[in-house]
């Protein structure tokens, strides 16, 4: 009886310890699961620390334009290609010269018919002609860069039909020019006025001395002289908002000390009398033209392309 007792507890504490290690491991089990959903319930993804300016560079990067980079690209190479390259001894500009633009007196060598004149400057727009003032020739010169056909037209004595006829026919064909004027004569009925000199001038015309009275400056005393381009100068400037920095001597006449006196007052530099295209070998001082008197349209061209 006492064996089968025994029998009978060793059983019983079998089927204890049995339960015992099934909750054991139900605990253990529901322990590890609970960890484990813990475990990934917690992973979050590492912050990533901002640099300042990098969200603006983003944003900044989404909002351009496709293709405006290219654009831009295309526009400077395109630019570029309106221009030549050549040691600046080899640039020679053709620098033309007139006086009145008018029909009055045919026999008048000086003046070019108005129509003349447009049939001229719809050839130079036509033919792909660059107008340049004179900063921008004397740059061309210096530096060897130089639009492919390169031109600087000049006007002498400040003529009332300047303004009248020449200004509007260059700016229908967006030309720009160089009226060299003389500064006495202005606002007196004959040639252009300040006014008009003022409205030239804003539309980009540029403005230049032809000395205060027109005196051959070799013949006059080096005061004289002086006194002539300093008040153009100043007439230029405080009148018209013009530098003046450029001059055009009167009957082309000039010396040595013509030149100091130019080189005194600032003056860059100065346009003669002399036939030929411009070069600055020849100096800046000595500038040739290309004098244009009536002529044909065919004549006009060959000048042009033979100088």
């Amino acid at each position: 009886m006492n064996k089968i007792l025994k029998i009978f507890m060793v059983y019983i504490c079998i089927i204890i310890i049995i339960i015992l290690m099934g909750c054991d491991n139900k605990l253990a089990s529901t322990k590890y699961e609970n960890n484990e959903v813990g475990t990934i319930a917690d992973i979050k993804e590492p912050e990533v620390p901002e640099v300042e300016g990098e969200a603006d560079e983003k944003t900044s990067d989404s909002d351009e334009v496709p293709g405006a980079e290219q654009e831009v690209n295309e526009e400077i190479q395109e630019d570029e290609s309106e221009f030549i390259y050549m040691n600046s001894e080899d640039v020679r500009i053709p620098i033309l010269m007139y006086h009145s633009i008018s029909d009055e007196n045919p026999a008048n060598s000086l003046m070019v018919p108005p129509s003349m004149f447009e049939e001229q400057m719809a050839w130079l727009e036509e033919n792909g002609f660059t107008a340049m003032n004179l900063d921008e020739a004397i740059e061309a010169m210096e530096t060897g860069k130089v639009p492919k056909n390169p031109v600087v037209i000049t006007f002498d004595d400040g003529y009332m039909d300047n303004y009248k006829s020449a200004f509007p026919i260059l700016k229908n064909h967006n030309l720009k020019a160089t009226f060299f004027v003389i500064t006495d004569g202005v606002d007196d009925g004959y040639y252009m006025s300040s006014d008009m000199l003022k409205e030239m001038h804003s539309e980009g015309m540029s403005i230049e001395s032809h000395t205060a009275n027109h005196l051959e400056l070799n013949k006059l005393s080096r005061e004289d002289a002086y006194e002539s381009i300093k008040r153009a100068q100043d007439f230029l400037r405080d009148n018209i908002g013009s530098d003046g920095n450029y001059l055009c001597y009167p009957v082309g006449r000039y010396s040595d000390e013509t030149i100091e006196i130019c080189k005194e007052l600032g003056i860059k530099a100065a346009v003669t009398t002399e036939s030929g295209t411009s070069s600055i070998s020849d100096g800046r001082f000595k500038l040739k033209r290309v004098r244009i008197s009536p002529m044909s349209i065919e004549s006009f061209s060959a000048t042009l392309l033979n100088h």
